[in-house]
């Protein structure tokens, strides 16, 4: 365990959004009018608490959220139940009646947040929000009871998986941040969040297992912070405190492929305290770090897995949740609801294989689109456009 040291508060902060998948459009952005936001460097000279002195400390500072995505699907038959609420950490519902139906749904989700500032501004996961039509957020006093806000969109980036959210709110309790390099393993560690979407401000407790971690999912890679506190979907955007109650890590969950207990990961808070700052304070140096020249088809994508595949009689590729107006995609005639397979004659299972694909593309070139739709297998032209200065969120 370390002695006791001070400890530096990462300046935190939060972005004009440079990077916004299709469903995200209803969200209006958060003005911040040219305030510099930055956390008061705060020291940490006192003993360690206690789990119980930690929770007290701090359970107002994370907050639960919850997300509605609209879906638009097709059905395959008449026993087909809709698969897609169940992707990520969405709770779907919906039922076809017959086949080649055409159907509409709204996905909920459930995440976390950390409280950055007493005027609400709140620190999450890109995950946890991306695509989302609505966010809500529960806010809960000292007393347990909450109070409801509808969120804005301030910051996100994909690749950082990390977003930054704004209420209109006053007198939080904003948490206070620690220095995740200075974390050995075999300290105490304690989650906060609101695993499965059902229990607001939940504690878990374990230690730090390991603080250079290197972890994929969904095509972002960390040097992640693991831990045995127990972290379940939902605890997704929350805090991971060190003894001090100081947030040393934004919790990142379990990675789904991972079936074993008391792995659970989050990414160090000093990996992102920069990004955090200037999404807040100088979006366009955000703006410049995030972008660059992509092939844009205009499609807003999930994946379908093998798992999905055989429970649901669907053909593994990628699913397309959004078609732009005016895109590529919609020229090629793509809809929602489509499932690609195949692209310029390659077999296409996952995003990362339609991204790689389409990557190698020329822009001004024909190549085929091989999709299923309502379980019938068709073939479609696009011409690749021209590389835009795009964000890395769309596909």
């Amino acid at each position: 365990m370390r002695t006791s040291y001070f400890r530096r508060i990462a300046a935190l902060t939060a972005v004009l959004a440079v990077t916004v998948t299709a469903g995200m459009g209803t969200l209006a952005l958060a003005e911040t009018n040219g305030k510099q936001f930055s956390v008061i460097e705060a020291a940490s000279s006192e003993n360690s608490l206690s789990i119980p002195e930690i929770a007290e400390k701090c359970r107002t500072s994370v907050v639960a959220i919850e997300t509605e995505t609209k879906v638009v699907y097709n059905d395959y038959d008449s026993n087909y139940y809709n698969p897609f609420g169940m992707f990520g950490y969405g709770y779907g519902y919906g039922n076809g009646s017959r086949r080649g139906t055409q159907r509409e749904y709204t996905q909920t989700g459930a995440g976390s947040g950390i409280v950055l500032s007493e005027d609400g501004y709140i620190l999450t996961n890109n995950h946890v929000i991306s695509g989302a039509d609505k966010i809500t957020i529960y806010v809960s006093d000292q007393d347990g009871e909450e109070t409801t806000y509808e969120a804005t969109l301030v910051g996100t980036s994909e690749s950082s998986d990390v977003a930054v959210l704004k209420i209109d709110a006053t007198g939080l309790n904003a948490a206070t941040f620690g220095d995740s390099d200075q974390l050995q393993v075999g300290e105490l560690a304690v989650a906060i969040g609101n695993p499965m979407g059902k229990v607001h401000g939940s504690v878990t407790a374990g230690i730090i297992s390991a603080t250079e971690q290197e972890l994929t999912i969904d095509d972002v890679t960390i040097s992640a912070i693991q831990t045995d506190a127990a972290i379940n979907p939902g605890n997704s955007g929350g805090a991971l405190f060190d003894s001090f109650g100081n947030v040393i890590g934004l919790v990142y969950a379990k990675s789904s492929s991972v079936s074993i207990e008391g792995i659970g990961y989050a990414i160090p808070v000093n990996a992102i305290k920069e990004l955090v700052a200037q999404m807040i304070n100088d979006p366009d140096s955000v703006e410049a770090q995030t972008k660059g020249s992509q092939i844009m088809l205009g499609i807003t994508i999930q994946d379908v897995t093998e798992e999905m595949s055989k429970q649901y009689s669907m053909p593994v590729g990628v699913y397309v949740r959004e078609v732009s107006e005016m895109s590529a995609a919609e020229r090629a005639g793509l809809q929602k609801g489509d499932i690609i397979v195949e692209f310029a004659g390659k077999t296409v299972e996952n995003a990362d294989d339609l991204n790689a694909i389409k990557a190698e593309q020329t822009s001004g070139d024909t190549v085929s689109i091989k999709i299923d739709r309502n379980g019938k297998e068709m073939t479609l032209d696009i011409v690749i456009p021209q590389p835009t200065e795009v964000d890395t969120v769309s596909n």
